[in-house]
């Protein structure tokens, strides 16, 4: 997957030496993307050689949320962590006050507003939130 990361274990402390370094603690979390380690000038990629980094690396530290250049050598690879899912194409719709009026509800997920009475005159959608925070869209006639 194109949104795959390399996550490595900071083993020694490093101190911010340019502007564009970050700093590390022992024991930081580090997430590379995959396509930064493949594109390090100078240096010809061969699969693996994310476990055994040389050179600078340019990642996100976890704890500080800083992105920036370290050296390689002072951390250790832990593994493969893949990127996170695709974002809804559309938003989770509010429900309406309870015991209030009856509102508009706002974005509905796909087909629901077909629902709603666009393709049956006779009924209207209702909207309910279950008990573990899951939306149920039921049609009434």
């Amino acid at each position: 997957m194109a949104s795959d990361s390399f996550q490595y274990r900071a083993l020694f402390e490093y101190k911010r030496e340019r502007g564009d370094d970050i700093s590390l603690q022992t024991g930081d979390l580090l997430t590379v993307p995959k396509a930064t380690v493949m594109a390090v000038p100078g240096l010809d990629y061969q699969d693996g050689d994310e476990r055994s980094p040389r050179g600078w690396l340019h990642g996100t530290n976890e704890r500080t949320k800083e992105t920036g250049d370290f050296p390689g050598t002072f951390v250790e690879y832990i593994g493969v962590r893949v990127g996170p899912p695709v974002a809804k194409s559309w938003p989770r719709p509010v429900p309406p006050i309870p015991g209030g009026p009856h509102t508009d509800m706002g974005a509905q997920p796909p087909g629901a507003a077909a629902a709603s009475g666009e393709c049956c005159p006779h009924g209207h959608i209702e909207h309910i939130i279950g008990m573990f925070g899951f939306s149920i869209w039921i049609l009434l006639h």
